[in-house]
């Protein structure tokens, strides 16, 4: 059975309160993004004016997410109405016309009537059906295609996500964003992360890397994943760390504090200074006593010319402290030969530190 617009009744519902049969509603699919692609499909320019269609702003108005999906289709159509295949619409349209004389066209053959009343409402609903599939299929591509962010060597970013929230990456970093109408997520790949994260208790802000998980309503912390180990260090808020190898505990982590995750299973959980965590935010890194070695590794996460100490050098008693730029390697060697009373060799690819 069929509506005089010529599209399906598995399409089009009356709605009470709207006047003609012209005036539909599309299946209650409980996906507000597959019934606007449906609006779109069969409205075509005119779904952009909802207050002009009965059946339409009744559909707009009966809960957010549909307003939030007709917004979001109209923008995807405007995108979309320059691509050729989205004409199958209109054009499927016009040639059911041309060849049903009944409206107004030219073709068709003489005792074949039932035929040619039968070629409008099939062409229409075929040219619908096209069109709603590609608009889904547009929107699928548009909420599922993560956006990527990556810096170089050295490098920051300072990155809004869709949701408002907004992430700040370190050197050498790179992340994904994925943000469905369920759930906001990050893969990081590589490096190190602050996440700012705005409020949205229907969809958890996640952030998952090599060795765990970590999940945040409205927050801010860093996360960190480099070598064999994750770091996640809670500025703000509350978070909840999962880690990615089976038998371990969750972690529901309090402000201040730092969860450390080795590959081999182990888990620490400590209170490092903030300030130093979130230091390379403004070019610096802030060192408490930390060993040469630990020092050197750091260090050379930031620059491409790095520091290589001799095997023959013995740093078990040298503790550096002290703050320094990321972005002047040169000068952080020459400070850590002098504090543990070595020599600094300038090469043209490092710099050595030798006895």
């Amino acid at each position: 059975m069929r509506s005089r617009s010529g599209l399906p009744k598995l399409w089009c519902h009356s709605r009470p309160g709207c006047g003609t049969s012209d005036e539909c509603w599309p299946p209650l699919t409980g996906r507000a993004e597959a019934e606007a692609a449906v609006w779109f499909a069969r409205l075509g320019d005119d779904a952009r004016s909802p207050e002009g269609h009965c059946g339409l702003a009744s559909w707009r108005g009966e809960r957010p997410a549909n307003a939030a999906a007709l917004a979001e289709m109209e923008a995807l159509w405007s995108d979309l109405e320059h691509v050729a295949a989205l004409s199958f619409y209109s054009s499927g349209v016009a040639a059911a016309r041309a060849a049903d004389p009944q409206r107004g066209g030219e073709g068709g053959r003489a005792g074949s009537g039932l035929t040619r009343a039968r070629t409008w409402p099939v062409a229409a609903g075929i040219a619908a059906a096209v069109a709603t599939l590609m608009l889904v299929f547009a929107w699928h591509l548009r909420i599922t295609s993560p956006t990527i962010f990556e810096t170089p060597v050295g490098g920051r970013q300072v990155a809004s996500l869709p949701d408002a929230s907004r992430v700040t990456l370190n050197t050498n970093s790179r992340l994904s964003a994925r943000f469905t109408g369920s759930e906001r997520l990050i893969m990081l790949d590589r490096g190190e992360a602050l996440f700012e994260v705005s409020k949205d208790p229907d969809r958890p802000f996640v952030v998952q890397t090599r060795l765990g998980r970590v999940t945040a309503l409205g927050t801010k912390f860093v996360v960190r994943d480099w070598q064999d180990v994750m770091e996640v260090t809670l500025l703000s808020g509350s978070v909840l760390v999962d880690p990615q190898k089976s038998g371990q505990a969750s972690f529901i982590m309090a402000p201040g504090q730092r969860v450390r995750l080795g590959v081999t299973g182990s888990a620490t959980v400590d209170k490092p200074s903030l300030p130093a965590v979130t230091a390379w935010r403004d070019g610096r890194l802030i060192l408490q006593d930390m060993s040469a070695v630990a020092a050197v590794r750091e260090m050379n996460r930031y620059g491409r010319k790095p520091i290589t100490l001799d095997p023959s050098v013995s740093t078990e008693q040298c503790q550096v402290s002290g703050v320094f730029r990321v972005a002047d390697t040169e000068r952080f060697a020459n400070s850590l030969a002098r504090i543990c009373g070595l020599r600094l060799v300038r090469l043209d690819d490092r710099y050595l530190i030798e006895p």
